[in-house]
């Protein structure tokens, strides 16, 4: 029980610190690039496939947005918990887990859509969209 507490507190302080830094608008550096459709990063698809991919993407976009809105509440609750005076443990520790379960549900749901493009693509396809993502990941680092 204490391990999850401290993994919770750790997360929360994590987000705390970038909630803060986020509310700091003269920190803040240029937005970053809308990620490309994953239509533009493979070639050769077929109309089917650029059919099927929208319309996973699209629906996996939706529900991942509905939870970050969820989770952004929890995140607003738990900054007001934790700004009050006194033992707030009733009602924090709930919120914890709650934006933990959210987190995980994210994740899930990402992995899920993963699988679900994989499926569709042809293997020299998703080698395409494996080295498009690299760049991708490597260009928001520098």
């Amino acid at each position: 029980m204490k391990r999850i507490f401290v993994i919770a507190l750790a997360l929360f302080l994590g987000m705390q610190c970038s909630d803060v830094l986020a509310q700091r608008p003269h920190r803040e550096g240029p937005k970053p690039e809308p990620r490309p459709d994953i239509t533009e990063l493979v070639s050769d698809l077929s109309a089917n496939q650029k059919r099927k991919l929208e319309t996973i993407t699209n629906e996996s976009k939706d529900r991942v947005e509905k939870l970050r809105k969820e989770q952004r509440t929890v995140r607003d609750s738990i900054n007001r918990y934790m700004e009050m005076d006194g033992d707030q443990s009733r009602t924090l520790y709930p919120l914890f887990d709650r934006e933990a379960k959210l987190q995980a549900e994210i994740s899930r749901e990402m992995y899920v859509t993963k699988v679900r493009i994989d499926e569709i693509l042809t293997p020299e396809q998703r080698k395409e969209l494996q080295a498009a993502n690299k760049r991708h990941h490597k260009g928001k680092r520098k």
